[in-house]
Parts: C-alpha cells; structure tokens; sequence
C-alpha cells in the first residue's frame, strides 16, 4: 500500500467518524432555532446577569446579587473578610466562601464567624 492511499483511507475513517458523531449530535440536541434564540438571549443579558444564572449561583441568587452589588464597591487589592452565622454548618460556609472567591477575584476571602445581618452573611475589607 502506497503512504498516499493510507492517507487516503484513514482521512475517509475520520470523516465517518466525524459524521456519525455529528448525526448523534443532531438527534439529541434541541432544534437549531431555539438553540440561536437562547444564545441570543444569554449574549444581550450582561454579564452580572450571566454569571447569576451560571450553575454556581442557581440554588442561590441572593447571594450572587449581593456579591455582585458589593463587588463594584470594594477595592481590588484588599482582601475581603466573609462572616457568616455561627450556626450555619461548616460545609455551607465553606461553599460560601468559595462562591465569594471566585466572584471578588483577585481579592482573598477569609471567613469568620459572628453577627451578620438579613442576608445571612457580612462582606467587608480585611484590616491590612
């Protein structure tokens, strides 16, 4: 066999392959159009919108709206102390903290037990 035709032959393999996956695709996916629509809809919102309808803020958007308004107001190079109530169990206030991480990057959030307000938690710049 000449190296043109192996060429040939594993290039023809790869498209089937390509192709039956692609048809699989098509069959499982939701229609075209309503997938456009809602790519449209999720690309218009902004992004404090997006980021609160992300998998990490949909069992709570309270906590990412508050996060989101406090974002605008602390500085970006101070570290942020998040306090939660005493009674809230360790693994919550653990996935809080990791919540408040990611959405106040680059800042460093600790977390402390205490008094909190309405909300269930307290947001505020750590002491340098």
């Amino acid at each position: 066999m000449s190296p043109s035709f192996r060429r040939a032959a594993a290039l023809l393999v790869a498209l089937a392959g390509l192709a039956l996956l692609a048809s699989r695709a098509v069959e499982s996916v939701v229609p075209v159009g309503a997938s456009i629509s809602v790519a449209k809809k999720f690309w218009r919102a902004g992004s404090p919108t997006r980021l609160l309808n992300s998998h990490l803020f949909r069992r709570d958007p309270e906590l990412g709206a508050a996060l989101v308004l406090r974002d605008r107001f602390l500085p970006l190079d101070a570290d942020v102390i998040l306090t939660v109530p005493p009674s809230l169990p360790e693994g919550a206030a653990e996935e809080m903290r990791r919540k408040a991480a990611f959405l106040l990057a680059p800042r460093r959030v600790t977390l402390a037990r205490g008094e909190t307000g309405r909300e269930g938690f307290a947001l505020a710049p750590a002491p340098r």
